[in-house]
Order: C-alpha cells, then structure tokens, then sequence
C-alpha cells in the first residue's frame, strides 16, 4: 500500500487559499488507488487558536469530497468547536468519501497554551484498511510513548502522525518519531508544516519510517512537498514474529485508555 505525506505553509485561518494548495499538491502524487494521504494539523487553517474563526468552516465536507475524487484515503486536521472551546482532531476519509474515524488529540500542546483553547480526547483510534491496522496521532502526542504503546499491544502496523512542529526542536521531532517507530515495530507516516506565523517558525521535515527505525523518506526543513512510500504489510507482521518484543511487555504498568477499533 502506498503511504503519502504533504508540507506546505499554511496560512493562517485562510481556509479557501489552504485547500487550493492540498488539492494541486494531492493532484501531482502518483497514486495508485486505495493510498493513504496524511495531511498536516488543522489543515486548511493552520494551527489557530481563534476558535471563533476556524469552527465556521465544513473541513470535513471538503476532505470527503477530495478523498472521493482522488480515490484515496485521507486524514485531514481540524478543529471541533463546543461553545467557546473545542477538540483538535483528524479524521479518516475513504475514497468513497465517507469519515470512517475521527481522533482527538490526546495531549494538547500547554507549552503554547493549547490547554487554553482545546480540550484532550480520551480514547484512540485504529482503523483496518487493506490489511493494514492504521493508528492516527497528532503532534504532540509523539512525546508520550505510552499512549503509542496502548495502540500497538492492540497490533498496529501504522502510525499517521498530523503536525505543526517548531523547528527549534526539529531534531526532537526526528528522534522521537524513530523511537517510537522502534519501540513499537510499526511504520510512522509524519506530516509536518512549513513557514512562519505568530505562533513559531515551523520544521516541516515530513517524515516515513520503517518498522525498524530507517528513515525510508524525508523531506525538507522549508520546502513545499510530498513524500511516498510502498508499505509492505508482510514485512511489518514478520519482524512482530522474529522479534516478539510485546511478549515482554508488563501491562499492568500501561494506562486503561479506551482503544477503539474500527472496521469501514
């Protein structure tokens, strides 16, 4: 299965000039049918804090459109309004242009103040695609490794990571995804913006990563661009078996967090 993922400088709380640039940049990928997109956090309006602003746009109604038209799976940001505060999200659309999974963001970024505008979800997601068990993230999470480990005991092959990484710690985010790919025998899929705004200059950096910690794509620090990767299922579940490392785990030392699975 293909695996892609997009950067680009989002403008912030300009929804129309943001969807523009994912659709021409959807438009170039050398898709196959049945691939999977990941595109950044609060996609088409960047990571805002207005939630005024970014709760009166139909994100999803957009991205299933999209979805439909390219055949493809995507995961798409956005924020979900509830009166003055809200959940900072990413659904997954399947190319029949329905949203199959939506993900809250389980650790809101409070070194920025997100906690004063959003609330955490409480439950994770894994959704079944083509074989594949697909396991969506968002930014900040990937600091957090138990909730990571919560999904893969439940037999994750692929984690989708939506983000808006500072480059000031563009080094952290490199680490931290090879890590996690490593400890939890899975494939991490990472978009991550570009640009400059009021909040930080952004690290962009996208990243694939083997189920063993090899960086298979990379892109740039401050370029527009997508990354695409083949995905073979066989080789993730056969390195589970040479490798049996969750036959080692204690759980009673790992959270209750709900883990939902879901099949479309």
């Amino acid at each position: 299965m293909q695996f892609h993922a997009l950067q680009f400088d989002a403008q912030l709380n300009d929804v129309n000039a943001n969807r523009t640039t994912v659709e021409a940049m959807c438009s170039s990928l050398p898709l196959q049918g049945d691939d999977f997109i990941v595109l950044q956090e609060m996609t088409d309006s960047g990571w805002s804090m207005d939630i005024y602003a970014i709760g009166e746009h139909d994100t999803l109604d957009w991205a299933t459109k999209l979805s439909r038209s390219l055949n493809a799976w995507i995961q798409v940001g956005y924020a979900k309004p509830n009166g003055n505060r809200g959940t900072n999200c990413v659904s997954i659309c399947s190319p029949k242009g329905h949203v199959v999974a939506t993900y809250e963001k389980t650790y809101t970024c409070n070194p920025f103040g997100e906690n004063d505008t959003y609330d955490c979800g409480d439950s994770l997601k894994i959704i079944e695609i083509n074989g594949f068990r697909i396991c969506p993230m968002i930014c900040y999470d990937a600091r957090f490794p138990e909730l990571w480990r919560l999904a893969a005991l439940e037999g994750v092959d692929v984690f989708t990571v939506s983000s808006s990484w500072p480059i000031a710690r563009i080094d952290q985010w490199k680490g931290l995804l090879v890590g996690r790919a490593i400890e939890n025998q899975a494939v991490v899929v990472a978009s991550n913006r570009i640009g400059t705004d009021a909040i930080a200059p952004w690290g962009g950096m996208s990243l694939i990563i083997s189920n063993q910690g090899a960086i298979l794509k990379e892109a740039s620090q401050n370029r527009a661009e997508t990354i695409t990767a083949q995905i073979e299922l066989s080789a993730i579940r056969e390195w589970k078996e040479a490798f049996p490392v969750f036959d080692d785990v204690k759980r009673e030392l790992l959270g209750k967090m709900r883990v939902e699975t879901i099949v479309p």
